[in-house]
């Protein structure tokens, strides 16, 4: 149980990372300046601490899961910050996408014991 928490908390800081930098980006666009930016480079600190948890939990925990746990969350956490940040819009079969995620995870550890 404490590998799939810190599944998740990799990939909280992946997504809190990922929001940020969309925030940051937001009417700006990209160039190469944007590389001497102090918060930028701070977000890039959370995905790398996130990165950092990931390569731990796979030193431990299967590969299989441990993907389809990160994958799950990207999905989750990516909607919720999207809709709460972002005001981007969903329909019910986008939802309905994310469900399928959820199932996927919890079906890959039907009877697994670890």
């Amino acid at each position: 149980m404490q590998f799939i928490l810190l599944i998740i908390l990799a990939q909280a800081l992946y997504s809190a990372g990922d929001t940020v930098r969309k925030f940051i980006l937001h009417g700006q666009g990209f160039d190469l300046t944007l590389l001497r930016s102090l918060p930028l480079w701070i977000t890039l600190a959370f995905s790398g601490v996130g990165f950092v948890i990931q390569l731990f939990v796979l030193k431990h925990y299967d590969l299989s899961r441990t993907i389809t746990i990160l994958a799950c969350c990207a999905i989750v956490f990516s909607v919720a910050l999207g809709v709460i940040f972002f005001k981007e819009k969903f329909s019910l079969v986008n939802y309905a996408g994310v469900a399928l995620a959820v199932v996927a995870v919890i079906l890959t550890h039907v009877g697994h014991n670890s």
